[in-house]
């Protein structure tokens, strides 16, 4: 219903603007030479399609504001952390996340990090092409470093 009554308000305001654009542009039209007639009737139209346009624009956007984000935007989201979380946690959880995106990361950050934190030498896990390794692949690497003693 609000809806119907902004376009209702927008469409009153461009027939004004019309009428407006319409009284000065009509003794412009009969003044200038009929090579350039073409041009002010041009330019009269475009100025009211360009002004309906931004209105219909800030109409929808708002509209669009109103009603929130849908569920698919707030999925998209990065959820923020619980109160009691770390932040060492969600740095190391980004890290996770980096590594498993680019092999780079995760062969000069990553992992002299987790060699670092073994008392022994870790089979390196399997490198996919161009990535880092599988998310089963880290899962075993720390598995391996949590029963060393």
């Amino acid at each position: 219903m609000l809806a119907d009554r902004s376009l209702a308000l927008i469409a009153a305001r461009c027939a004004v603007l019309g009428g407006i654009v319409l009284l000065a542009t009509v003794p412009v039209y009969v003044w200038v030479e009929p090579a350039w007639r073409a041009l002010v009737a041009r330019l009269a139209a475009a100025l009211v399609l360009g002004v309906t346009l931004l209105q219909l624009r800030e109409a929808l956007t708002s509209g669009l504001a109103a009603a929130g984000a849908s569920a698919l935007d707030a999925a998209r989201a990065r959820q923020a952390p619980e109160p009691g979380v770390p932040h060492h946690f969600q740095d190391l959880a980004g890290d996770l996340r980096s590594a498993l995106r680019s092999r780079r990361y995760f062969e000069q950050a990553l992992w002299p990090r987790l060699q670092a934190l073994s008392s022994r030498p870790l089979a390196r896990p399997p490198l996919r092409h161009g990535r880092g390794p599988s998310l089963a692949g880290l899962r075993g690497v720390i598995a391996d470093i949590e029963r060393q003693p």
